[in-house]
């Protein structure tokens, strides 16, 4: 079931969950980038940087995670300029 959507932008400063507005009963979230590439690290310590990371490709399709994975994210934009991390947010119903 469909939460939420939040668009946030991913700048040369990490954010992190702090950043993001997470629903209470969420349990998974798809996340694409648009207008630059997003870099991404899920293990709650390391910080990516413009040149590490994961890399959310704006020409790519949007990708699926866990909560318990965004609860741990970290990103921040790819090289160049600002780019916008969008986040559409779903709960799992019982089948």
């Amino acid at each position: 079931m469909f939460l939420s959507y939040e668009q946030v932008v991913a700048s040369n400063v990490v954010k992190t969950l702090a950043d993001l507005t997470v629903p209470a009963n969420a349990t998974m979230a798809v996340l694409q980038a648009d207008t630059n590439d997003v870099r991404y690290t899920m293990d709650d310590t390391t910080d990516p940087t413009q040149t590490s990371g994961m890399v959310l490709l704006t020409s790519l399709p949007a990708e699926l995670f866990l909560i318990e994975d965004i609860n741990r994210i970290r990103f921040v934009r790819g090289a160049g300029t600002n780019g916008n991390l969008n986040i559409h947010y779903f709960a799992a119903r019982d089948i």
